[in-house]
Formats: structure tokens, sequence, C-alpha cells
């Protein structure tokens, strides 16, 4: 079910806001739903990264390794 959410932004921001739907052909209301939706899943990704690193049997590589390991 949706609903309705009344919020203020900055006059920047709703003119961004405008251009991408305008070139991308969508509604401000899927725009913004899609960013807010994006953002709290980089949230929990964020917290569950931080919880799994308090855990003592976490191992941890430096980027060097991680890029090394991707070759």
């Amino acid at each position: 079910m949706k609903k309705n959410v009344s919020l203020s932004l900055d006059e920047k921001l709703i003119k961004k806001i405008d251009d991408v739907c305008k070139v991308s052909e969508r509604t401000k209301s899927w725009l913004v739903n899609k960013a807010v939706e994006n953002y709290l899943d980089e949230i929990e990704d964020t917290e569950t990264a931080f919880q799994r690193s308090e855990e003592p049997d976490s191992e941890f590589i430096t980027e060097k390794e991680l890029r090394n390991s991707l070759k």
C-alpha cells in the first residue's frame, strides 16, 4: 500500500530531481522512492559490515590484496 509523505527539500535539489526525471522520463515519486530505497540498502549493508567486523574471528585484507585476488 502506498501512502503520501510531505517533505521539504532545497530548491537546488528539487531542480536536480526535475532534471533527472525529465531525462529519464520517470516521475518524481519513482525517483525519490528509488533514492530512498538505495540509501536504506546502503545503510543496512554498512551496519551488517560493521557488525561482522566486531566478530572475534573476523578477517580483513588490504585493498591491494583484494585487487590482486580479482586479477
